[in-house]
């Protein structure tokens, strides 16, 4: 009996390794950023090779034009003041993205189920055909309705996204032609976007190595900061120089 009850206990060395196990496991799983006890992942530098291009190759762009002033705003404003220009143009946009996303799942809702049944069944028919050619038609055409939905989304979203930013603006007393064409809205919208999008990009892939919730805060820092001293300051330029050409025409 004596050599059962032993056999049951635990050595005191055994207990304490059993216990900093636990303990380096747990604190693996906490996910703390930049913990010295496990390995943590760091942005991956081809995944910010796209953004850091982009952003190289506009911001030399609008150098040139803009003789070196790409993010110098002409009439210097208070940090309230950005904040407050940046604000009618965030919510306005937030706004006009949930009407549109909900309006084109519907219309892709009932575009796919319209025509992807003929479009499947034309994919299915050709790919009956020899040699890489038919292959290639086939998945084209089975992808149609998967690539036309977001591409005619895109293409609507840059006009009106530059009739928004052009009412936030003129809401803020700032130099906007008095009516866009819908080329002029296009631009404006085209230069929101892309270089809101330069910034997701690269804010996310730079918040990699943190916890999802710190991850989140710095996701929405960044991107203020990013927006009322990167993207603003493009916009007011873009809407200047429009001003500028109605006024030379």
């Amino acid at each position: 009996m004596a050599s059962a009850v032993q056999s049951n206990r635990i050595d005191p060395s055994d207990y304490v390794t059993q216990h900093l196990h636990h303990f380096t496991t747990s604190s693996q799983q906490t996910g703390w950023p930049f913990n010295g006890h496990h390995a943590v992942a760091f942005p991956n530098p081809y995944a910010l090779l796209l953004p850091v291009a982009l952003f190289v190759v506009l911001a030399s762009f609008a150098a040139f034009n803009d003789r070196g002033a790409v993010f110098r705003l002409v009439t210097p404003m208070s940090l309230l003041r950005r904040l407050s220009v940046w604000w009618s143009c965030a919510w306005r946009l937030w706004v006009v993205s949930l009407l549109m996303g909900l309006v084109s799942a519907i219309a892709f809702a009932q575009f796919a189920r319209r025509l992807q049944a003929p479009m499947m069944q034309q994919a299915v028919n050709l790919a009956h055909g020899d040699g890489w050619y038919a292959n290639l038609v086939a998945a084209a055409a089975a992808m149609v309705p998967l690539v036309a939905g977001p591409l005619v989304v895109v293409l609507l979203s840059l006009p009106v996204t530059g009739y928004v930013i052009r009412r936030a603006l003129a809401t803020h007393a700032l130099a906007v032609p008095e009516m866009l064409n819908v080329w002029q809205a296009t631009l404006l919208g085209a230069t929101t976007l892309v270089w809101t999008g330069i910034g997701t990009l690269l804010v996310a892939n730079l918040t990699v190595p943190f916890q999802r919730d710190v991850a989140a805060g710095l996701d929405l820092l960044f991107s203020v900061v990013w927006g009322m001293y990167v993207v603003l300051p493009r916009q007011i330029r873009r809407a200047r120089r429009m001003v500028a050409g109605a006024h030379q025409a």
